[in-house]
Parts: structure tokens; C-alpha cells; sequence
């Protein structure tokens, strides 16, 4: 009997099994974080020491290896459709990933033991890997002259990545060489303005511009005012740096104003969005991700008022400490969770049915997921991150423990349900 071949991949499939490489290994850091946070989360509420070795640590496990792989990953696929050609070299991705996640883990292994050697081999394949990265991506850009707000918003967070990472690496030597405290911490908070802000968050605020009118089935597309969003959010991110590293106010007050803007334009396109859609497909918990923007753009408010009247406030350890939390446990990573639940069970999709017969027969892609299970499982996951910010926030270590411990039960349950896309 003669054997079916198998059809290959479509053009904005090429990437698939790297995208893949990213969400497995990037889902297998957030269990790792989260688990190590139900060791070390109550004591480092308790003694105020997330900027402990246990706590930079604990914050490399969550933004390099977890957010930024997820990051990564879904910029492979995502930049293929917003291009609509394929990558400029898939065996230069294929080797990031190796490189990446070497660098990651040699890392976090040197920051638990305290090894300068070994951040220093881990950093350096980290840098490696971010600027093959970095070459890929630039050049699909540049060679497909295709320029919308969410390719200039993602080419701008790309920048804003390599400065986060040079920066990591000007902090290492820093530390070696002896750097007076005072200008060490301007660095580091420059560095994780950059990582925060600028990468991450510029990464999210651009990609949900082209993502949240195809998962709602909306009519309301990008207009000129999504320009405004983009050059309102990089603005702030590079004034707010210049303010952060100089001690100047003035100017990171500015840089904070314009990074509010344009969370607002961005909930006013997001309300525009919901409003115009056509489809009948189940949102699920992409609702929530729509939740945290209004969330998100409130803090930001709250934060810029408190920092003009009182930067002194604004920067305590307990309040920054806590928004970062927010942002890291909260915005992103609830974020990154509800699109997953749309990404995941549409590349599996297309990835396992490629032919007009397959796809005849095949399931329909809202009942591959529960999406009614997974956004409350999302919910209870929000609800332990607000415990553990209110137990950092008033050093109440009991109930910053109940908080990761709810977060590390409904994330395993939520990535049990979402794996199940792939029985099909």
C-alpha cells in the first residue's frame, strides 16, 4: 500500500516548530518561577529583599524565561502574517532558541549560586542569541517595506530590547569593577525601565493592535490615531529612561504623562474594537486581557499623580515593588495566558490540517479549547496575584503565600487544559 505523503508546511507555517521550541520551554519557566515563589515569595515579602540575589533571580526566571521566550516565539509567527512573507533565515531562529535558552539557564544557575563567571558565559550567549534575534527580525522588516503602526511599534520594542540587554551587560561590569552604589542603582532601574516598558510592554501594546480586531472579528481595523499610540508609548519610554538615569524629574514625569496617553488611546481603540465586532466566536479569556488594559492605564495614572507630588513616595520600595509585580505577574503574564488561548489552538490547527479534505473534517477551532474553564482558571490566577501584591504591599507574608500558591494551582491547571489542543 502505497504511503500518503504528507503535505508540507504553508509559507506562515515555516516557523512553527521554533514558535513551539519557545511556548514549551517559555511555560516551563513560569511552573519553575512559580514554584520557587511558593519557596521564597513569603520570605522575600517578609524581610522587603526582592532586590536580593533570590528576588533578581526570581525576575530573570519570569522576564528572561518566561515573557521573553513567549515574547519571542509568538513575534516569529506573528511577523510572518503582518508581513505576509517569511522570515529572512529559519535555521538563524533554530539557533537562537538553543543559544537563548543555553544563555537562560547557565544564568539563573550562576545568580543561585553567585557565580560572576558563569553570569558572564550566560549573559554572553544571551547577548549572542538576542542579537541573531534581533538580525532576523530587523532584516524580514527592512526587506519587506511594509510599515504599519504595529510593525514600527514592534522594530521600536525590538530596539528597546537590545538596549535592555546592553544595559544588563554594563551592570554586570559595573558590578565587577566597582561602581558607586548610587549610579549602580540609576542603571538598574534604567535597565528595568527598559525591559519593562520599552520591550515587553511596547511588544504587547503594538502586537494587540493587529491581534485583538482578529480575535474579536472586528470591523474596527488600525487608523492613524494607532500612530499616536506607538509614538506616545516610545516616547515615554526613552524619556522616562533619560529621566530615571539623570535624577531629572522633569523629565521623567513627561516620560510617564506620554506612557499614560497612550494606554488611553490604546483602551479607547480597544472600546472601539469590542464595539464593531461581527463574529460569533467565543471570546473567552481574551476579555481579561482587555480587562488589564483599563487596569493598567488606572495604575499608570496613579503612579504618574504620585511621582509628580511626591517622587519620593513614588519610589519607595514597597509601591515600586508592588507595580512591578502588577506588571510582571499581572499585565503580562495574564495577558500572555489569555492569547495564548487563541494562538496555540489556531497554529495546532492549521499545523495538523493543511489540506481542503483534512480541513472538512476537522474540529472547529472554538471547540478545541474550554474557553469558559480556562478564563476562570485566568480569574482565580489574577485573583492570587492581587494577594501577593496586598502581602507586599503591607509586608503580610502569610497572605503574599496564599496568593502564589493560588497562582501556581490555576496556571498548572490552565496549561493542562490548553495542552489538551494537542490530542487533535
Amino acid at each position: 500500500m502505497r504511503e500518503v505523503k504528507r503535505p508540507a508546511l504553508p509559507p506562515h507555517l515555516h516557523m512553527f516548530p521554533v514558535t513551539f521550541a519557545f511556548f514549551a520551554a517559555g511555560a516551563l519557566f513560569f511552573l519553575a518561577a512559580l514554584l520557587f515563589g511558593v519557596w521564597k515569595v513569603p520570605h522575600l515579602v517578609k524581610t522587603a529583599a526582592f532586590h536580593s540575589p533570590e528576588g533578581i533571580l526570581l525576575a530573570h526566571m519570569l522576564l528572561l524565561g518566561w515573557a521573553t521566550m513567549i515574547a519571542m516565539g509568538a513575534s516569529y509567527q506573528v511577523t510572518q502574517v503582518l508581513l505576509r512573507t517569511s522570515m529572512y533565515s529559519r535555521k538563524l531562529a533554530f539557533f537562537q532558541v538553543i543559544v537563548y535558552v543555553a544563555g537562560v539557564l547557565l544564568l539563573l544557575v550562576s545568580f543561585w549560586n553567585w557565580t560572576p563567571l558563569g553570569m558572564g558565559m550566560g549573559g554572553g550567549l544571551i547577548v549572542l542569541a538576542v542579537a541573531v534575534y534581533a538580525f532576523n527580525l530587523g532584516v524580514t522588516y527592512v526587506r519587506s517595506k511594509l510599515w504599519t503602526p504595529v510593525t514600527v511599534g514592534a522594530s521600536l520594542s525590538l530596539l528597546d530590547l537590545c538596549v535592555t540587554v546592553v544595559l544588563g551587560t554594563t551592570l554586570g561590569i559595573a558590578a565587577w569593577t566597582g561602581w558607586s552604589p548610587a549610579r549602580y542603582e540609576l542603571l538598574f532601574f534604567t535597565h528595568m525601565w527598559f525591559g519593562l516598558v520599552g520591550w515587553l510592554a511596547g511588544l504587547l501594546v503594538s502586537y494587540r493592535l493587529k491581534l485583538l480586531p482578529m480575535f474579536y472579528v472586528s470591523r474596527k481595523t488600525g487608523t492613524k490615531l494607532n500612530y499616536a499610540i506607538i509614538l506616545f508609548f516610545q516616547a515615554g519610554v526613552w524619556l522616562g529612561a533619560g529621566g530615571w538615569w539623570s535624577e531629572n524629574r522633569m523629565l521623567s514625569n513627561t516620560g510617564l504623562l506620554c506612557v499614560v496617553v497612550s494606554l488611553g488611546i490604546l483602551g479607547w481603540f480597544v472600546r472601539g474594537v469590542r464595539n464593531q465586532s461581527s463574529g460569533k466566536q467565543p471570546i473567552g479569556a481574551v476579555r481579561v486581557a482587555d480587562v488589564l488594559i483599563a487596569v493598567t492605564f488606572l495604575l499608570a495614572v496613579v503612579w504618574t499623580l504620585l511621582h509628580v507630588g511626591s517622587g519620593a513616595a513614588a519610589q519607595s520600595y514597597r509601591v515600586v515593588s508592588t507595580l512591578m509585580l502588577y506588571v510582571v505577574l499581572g499585565w503580562f503574564s495574564a495577558s500572555i495566558l489569555a492569547y495564548l488561548t487563541k494562538i496555540i489552538p489556531f497554529l495546532w490547527w492549521a499545523h495538523q490540517f493543511r489540506t481542503k479534505e483534512q480541513k472538512k473534517g476537522a474540529v472547529l477551532l472554538a471547540e478545541m479549547v474550554p474557553q469558559s474553564r480556562l478564563t476562570m482558571e485566568l480569574w482565580g490566577y489574577l485573583t492570587g496575584v492581587g494577594l501577593v501584591m496586598c502581602g507586599n504591599l503591607f509586608g503580610a507574608s502569610a497572605v503574599a503565600a496564599l496568593g502564589i500558591c493560588i497562582m501556581l494551582a490555576d496556571v498548572a491547571l490552565f496549561l493542562v487544559e490548553l495542552a489538551r489542543v494537542f490530542r487533535y
